[in-house]
């Protein structure tokens, strides 16, 4: 971990477009950990640009989870560490298309779209608030390659280490309250909301902190 370096600090965009990546990335998250950890007695189903795609723990379909699993790990580890910007920026219009393409696709041809919870039981037409949100992203990343032109070396940090083993230590929890528990049980319900955290946490492991070296020259 001492080799990854950010380059870029966090600023008023990039504060907002990680909180736009970690709201979508609960649509990835949650399938993907409750598939592994759930298993079978999980379902999870999705339209991506047509295709009707689903399953119930690690079957053929979980291949699609780690796809967009991969996606979300480069576009949260390159928002600072990832020094060609150029190949970020085409990160970030590959996640935009992947979640506001998709979304608009399924609404220009289909009509409404809702948003299916069943553990929370929480169900949300998403197609009035779709334009706006695709909008303001796609606003969110022009700012955030505009303003970006100063090039640091920011190391990895023990606050980044102790993030990370935090993480870590969360998924065991995780993993008993979603495989012990019953479907839509209470357990069930608290590892949900667990897992909806640590969308919004696991950008935190990868942002730039100041070493104590730099806070000592910042003060001098």
């Amino acid at each position: 971990m001492k080799n990854l370096p950010a380059f870029r600090t966090p600023n008023i965009w990039t504060n907002v477009l990680s909180l736009f990546i970690s709201l979508t990335f609960m649509i990835v998250w949650l399938p993907f950990i409750r598939s592994l950890f759930d298993g079978t007695s999980y379902v999870w189903g999705t339209n991506y640009f047509g295709l009707n795609i689903n399953g119930a723990g690690v079957t053929p379909s979980f291949i699609f989870l780690i796809l967009q699993m991969s996606l979300y790990a480069a576009v949260i580890f390159g928002l600072y560490r990832m020094k060609n910007r150029k190949l970020y920026g085409g990160l970030l219009g590959l996640w935009w298309l992947n979640v506001f393409g998709n979304l608009l696709f399924d609404i220009f041809k289909n009509g409404d779209t809702m948003f299916h919870g069943d553990t929370l039981n929480v169900h949300v037409s998403i197609s009035t608030i779709v334009l706006p949100l695709s909008a303001v992203a796609l606003l969110l990343i022009i700012m955030v390659l505009r303003i970006e032109k100063e090039e640091l070396l920011i190391p990895w940090t023990q606050k980044n280490r102790t993030l990370l083993y935090l993480f870590l230590g969360m998924l065991p929890i995780l993993f008993l309250l979603l495989s012990t528990g019953t479907p839509s049980g209470t357990s069930d319900q608290i590892g949900v909301i667990l897992a909806i955290t640590q969308c919004f946490y696991i950008p935190f492991i990868f942002r730039p902190y100041k070493t104590q070296v730099q806070l000592k020259t910042n003060s001098i």
